[in-house]
């Protein structure tokens, strides 16, 4: 099994869905199924904070 992770953001207009939407069809079409969604806190220069973001697990056998 093999697995992918990206980050996706944390805020989203109506738009941002749909291009989510769109985004996570393209990776199945790939043969990347979604696992899951989690949220971190992502880190900058010096460890500093840059806010929180959401982070997709795809897995693909």
């Amino acid at each position: 099994m093999q697995y992918k992770v990206e980050t996706i953001g944390a805020a989203f207009s109506d738009k941002a869905i749909n291009e989510l939407s769109n985004h996570l069809t393209a990776r199945s079409v790939d043969g990347w199924e979604l696992h899951t969604v989690f949220s971190v806190e992502k880190k900058g220069c010096f460890g500093i904070s840059e806010g929180q973001t959401y982070l997709a697990v795809y897995r693909k056998q």
